[in-house]
């Protein structure tokens, strides 16, 4: 990992020192550095001691008072704890008027966000989260009920939270865990109701997202590629700049988060950033990451905490180039890899002591009790 990580940090000094941001941008650099991708290697550290961090234990009360606070917004179209929170700070400078109910819901679609400023965030960490209580279930010493009320709280949020993009990663990283533990005929038969299923269903897919005022639509997405390729251009190697887009380009959106343009709506993939602000470079690097991340965990995929890094690898990633990365989902997303990748390696280093102590010889045994002895 320490390529693709190193390859991030050069991409960002380059897109910064390259455009003549100077000292001010190698520092706006190391800063959106920090601000992601610090999370993976602070979690990994975590994950080495994940014995005394228990991290497993700790999911039933906060899961619990989640789902009813997000069973109240969802009954309710108002959400009771965001406003409680801006209003503990002496200066809010949001888009919601915090006077009246503050709500995500449209006349299509309801939806709710909790304490996120997007729903479409709370989706992506609902399904990092899931992905990983789903991989974790079984060594868990908590009651079976309490578990199976967990991961249904999970699921019950992630369709409550009206973001279908979480809803098709969910839905994509439970078939992955799945296929992983049925046996090659099993798999072969999945592959093949797959493929119906896609056949079936994505033209209906492609339907709904053409609908026009109901979120995010295909024809959207064609404006946000044909933007993006035009300033893609104007520097395609190492880009235009660190946060490009959200100081020259656009404005933030509505939901304070995601940069806008009325035209176009925004740009929802995290493609679209990469090329515009770090350019080839930026966006390769991004994608060795996942993609060691990814080799990292397959390698191990006999622990239960790499099968759950292995699919919040793949969920997170398909997430973040169909609806981006927005409202730090990707420092939870990030947060819970590295996390995934410190643990597994500790699961490794513990498989192999054990697998020296079995392969140990009488003879060696007693060979060192005569040196001793002598």
């Amino acid at each position: 990992m320490r390529i693709p990580l190193a390859m991030l940090a050069m991409s960002l000094m380059a897109s910064a020192f390259l455009n003549g941001e100077g000292i001010k941008g190698g520092y706006n650099a190391f800063r959106y550095y920090m601000e992601n991708y610090a999370y993976l290697i602070v979690a990994f550290v975590g994950g080495l001691n994940y014995k005394k961090i228990n991290l497993d234990k700790h999911w039933f009360y906060p899961v619990v008072v989640v789902c009813i606070l997000g069973i109240l917004e969802f009954i309710s179209k108002s959400n009771i704890v965001f406003p409680l929170i801006c209003k503990a700070f002496p200066y809010y400078d949001g888009y919601y008027d915090l006077t009246n109910a503050v709500t995500a819901s449209r006349t299509y679609r309801s939806r709710i966000f909790l304490t996120t400023t997007h729903p479409t965030a709370f989706g992506s960490i609902l399904c990092c989260a899931l992905m990983f209580f789903t991989c974790r279930m079984k060594s868990l010493s908590l009651p079976r009920n309490k578990m199976w009320l967990i991961w249904g709280s999970l699921c019950l949020l992630i369709c409550l939270s009206g973001s279908r993009t979480a809803v098709v990663c969910a839905m994509m990283g439970l078939g992955l865990y799945v296929f992983m533990k049925v046996g090659i005929r099993a798999r072969i038969m999945i592959l093949v109701l797959v493929g119906f299923m896609m056949a079936a269903i994505l033209p209906r897919a492609i339907e709904e997202f053409s609908v026009e005022g109901q979120g995010s639509s295909m024809s959207m997405r064609e404006e946000q590629l044909l933007f993006s390729y035009l300033h893609f251009v104007k520097s395609p190697i190492y880009g235009n700049g660190v946060r490009y887009i959200s100081k020259y380009v656009m404005e933030r959106d509505t939901y304070n988060d995601r940069v806008v343009d009325s035209s176009i709506g925004g740009l929802e993939s995290v493609i679209f950033f990469q090329l515009i602000d770090y350019g080839l470079i930026g966006l390769v690097s991004y994608i060795l990451l996942f993609l060691f991340a990814f080799i990292y965990f397959f390698r191990r995929r006999r622990f239960t905490h790499a099968q759950a890094g292995l699919l919040i690898t793949c969920c997170f990633f398909v997430f973040a180039c169909l609806s981006g990365e927005i409202g730090g989902n990707n420092s939870f997303a990030y947060m819970l890899m590295g996390y995934c990748m410190g643990a597994s390696r500790r699961e490794e280093e513990d498989e192999n002591d054990e697998t020296r102590e079995i392969e140990k010889s009488p003879d060696d045994e007693e060979s060192e009790t005569e040196a001793l002895s002598a």
